[in-house]
């Protein structure tokens, strides 16, 4: 008896002990966390019969992109491909072959899950694909817009930005509505990721927002839900449907119609926490992710401690008092050790590893009548947040501790709810090719604006120019060099009488530029077109008068490319495209040009003929920087169209008003 009763007394001891210690943790003030802690009242769980009667719906789940993703959240479709948020702070892109493709990335490099922090953790995102555009919601970061083309980034909403007094701390979900209007989730006001854990002991302190674009700013339109998750749009854009996690039921909030602004309970008793929410495609309904189920053999923590809120302040108290230490030491100390302490302490990840409940996904109407449920009970596939049907395969996501996607064989109502939806992805690859084409075409016409209505016109009328000069030159020759300014105005009147007003103009403004010299003129502007026009002698620039008559057309840069003579420039102008292959063709004219000069006087033909070989000798090396010019606006198209994402931190756009 002795033993005994010295056994009771060291219990009762311990137990009094243990009292005063928890009095003092409950009662003394200023403890972190530094949130409340009241009685909350939840309703019980719907009984596990009909539609939510225990099932193997996803057992046996295979196991793809193992080792390739870790922690996949959430998933959605763009395009006819299946896109998904990893605990490594990206997301990715999942193609049937096992291929993994890097889409994007909020936060900065990291060395692992551990720096969630630093790396970010993309919880839900939505894509508005008819401005290839996606919205991410990053519970460390922010709200964030990226443009799906350029993988530049822009932050929308802040996560060290107050709205009405209280800064957002985990950034959960997105959604859109059919105007383009986005709704955001923040699930707690007073824990970040790493302590989520936390949040499910105090009182509620999430909140549901509108964003307002034109302004942006955000508007609570929901307060003290008590971990508000995923949230979705109906199809006729009348109501939001919000999870929230810790009272295991859905809310129900119009944005539209008579109710606008007013909520209500969607469904509730629910036999697990919802996470993730989904639109069916066909219309249908919705599909609710539950990471944990439970019944009256295996009631949720939460649940159980809602009614009990010292018990809660206790529970959180130390929870915080042992983490502080080790925050302390690794923030002077930083160890990977202290680390993973911090990271497991107040971390969901710690709890899903503890919690062996089955997970399951439910299927419900937009009525809030559950239609059929689906678990897993081998524990192939745990903590089941979201799933969506790709393939006929139904995959499986879990946010924690899971290096691949689950994947079950489509039940048949799901199956036909998700073939209900036409693939968006085949129209929208042809619309992106055919828009390249136009755009490839303006820059050549834009860069070469000559050479494209003057190849129709030179060959017929090479003949109409070298005749030409012989009625409008001959008197224009006596005449003195100020007149060769008008004479490109005369000129193309003769080649096309239906363009003569364009061709007119150009030159004229042209000429100008080198009338400074009275007797030079025309050889200064054979050196703006010829440049190796300059030297002539001062006899002959009465005669070279018509030459540049012919060249003030609008490709001038485009005519000293080939001009190895006085004579050849008359042709060059006319075809400025046809310099790589008309070599031979520039040469025939030359004949033309001398006949046209001895009709007038016999002089012209000597010194035309003198200044080939001066214009053979300086403009050959200009003619190689020309002639890199024109095909490098043709290529620059080319490039335009390629893409190449980088593995880099983020392009930010700024956003003045945060």
């Amino acid at each position: 008896m002795g033993l005994v009763l010295g056994l009771l007394k060291k219990l009762f001891k311990a137990g009094v002990c243990f009292l005063v210690f928890a009095a003092l943790i409950i009662l003394i003030p200023n403890i972190p966390p530094y949130t409340s802690f009241t009685r909350i009242t939840l309703e019980p769980p719907q009984p596990l019969t009909g539609p939510l009667a225990p099932n193997g719906a996803l057992d046996n789940a295979e196991k793809l992109f193992i080792d390739k993703v870790l922690g996949p959240e959430a998933f959605q479709l763009y395009k006819g491909e299946v896109y998904t948020s990893l605990a490594t702070g990206e997301i990715v892109k999942l193609t049937p072959g096992g291929h993994v493709t890097f889409v994007t990335k909020i936060g900065q490099p990291c060395t692992g899950i551990k720096q969630e922090h630093i790396c970010g953790r993309p919880l839900g995102f939505v894509f508005d694909e008819k401005n290839n555009q996606m919205y991410v919601a990053d519970a460390y970061h922010g709200i964030w817009k990226i443009d799906l083309k350029t993988d530049k980034k822009q932050l929308l909403v802040s996560p060290n930005v107050e709205i009405k007094g209280r800064t957002p701390k985990l950034f959960n979900h997105v959604a859109l509505d059919g105007l383009g209007n986005l709704y955001w989730t923040d699930s707690t006001s007073d824990f970040k990721l790493k302590d989520g854990a936390m949040s499910m002991l105090s009182d509620p302190s999430g909140r549901l927002f509108k964003y307002n674009a034109i302004t942006n700013t955000s508007t609570v339109l929901l307060d003290n839900l008590w971990f508000p998750n995923g949230v979705i749009v109906s199809p006729d854009d009348q109501f939001l449907v919000i999870a929230e996690t810790f009272a295991h039921r859905l809310l129900k909030y119009y944005i539209s119609g008579p109710k606008k602004g007013k909520s209500e309970v969607f469904a509730s008793g629910l036999p697990g926490a919802p996470d993730n929410l989904r639109a069916l495609p066909d219309g249908s309904g919705m599909l609710v992710g539950m990471p944990i189920t439970y019944d009256d053999e295996n009631p949720h923590l939460s649940h159980s401690l809602a009614a009990a809120p010292y018990v809660r302040k206790f529970l959180a108290r130390i929870q915080r008092l042992i983490e502080i230490p080790f925050e302390f030491l690794n923030s002077y100390y930083p160890h990977f050790v202290f680390e993973d302490i911090v990271y497991r302490i107040g971390h969901f990840d710690s709890l899903s590893n503890i919690i062996t409940n089955p997970s399951g996904l439910l299927q419900l109407d937009w009525n809030g009548n559950i239609i059929v449920s689906y678990y897993n009970k081998d524990g192939s596939v745990g903590f089941i947040s979201d799933g969506i049907v790709f393939n006929d395969k139904l995959y499986l996501g879990r946010p924690h501790a899971q290096n691949f996607v689950g994947s079950v064989p489509a039940p048949p109502l799901l199956k036909k709810a998700f073939s209900g939806k036409p693939s968006p992805g085949k129209q929208e690859p042809s619309k992106t090719a055919k828009a390249p084409t136009p755009k490839e075409q303006p820059k050549v016409q834009e860069a070469v604006k000559v050479t494209t209505p003057k190849p129709t016109t030179p060959k017929a009328p090479e003949t109409d120019k070298v005749t030409s000069p012989k009625t409008a030159t001959a008197p224009k020759a006596s005449e003195p060099a100020k007149v060769t300014t008008p004479k490109p105005v005369k000129e193309p009147k003769v080649v096309a009488d239906s363009k003569p007003k364009v061709e007119a103009s150009k030159p004229t403004t042209q000429p100008p530029k080198a009338t400074p010299p009275t007797t030079q003129q025309p050889p200064k502007k054979a050196s703006t077109q010829d440049k190796p026009t300059v030297p002539l002698p001062k006899a002959q620039e009465k005669n070279n008068a018509p030459k540049p008559t012919q060249e003030p057309p609008k490709a001038q840069s485009a005519q000293v490319q080939k001009p190895k003579s006085d004579d050849k420039v008359k042709t060059t102008t006319t075809k400025p495209s046809q310099n790589k292959a008309t070599g031979s063709t520039n040469q025939k004219p030359t004949p033309q040009a001398q006949k046209s000069g001895s009709g007038s006087s016999p002089k012209v033909q000597k010194q035309s003929q003198q200044n080939i070989p001066k214009n053979d000798k300086k403009a050959a090396p200009q003619q190689i920087p020309i002639k890199e010019d024109i095909p490098s606006d043709t290529i620059k198209p080319s490039k335009e169209n390629l893409k190449v994402i980088k593995k880099e931190g983020p392009t930010e756009i700024p956003n003045p008003n945060l």
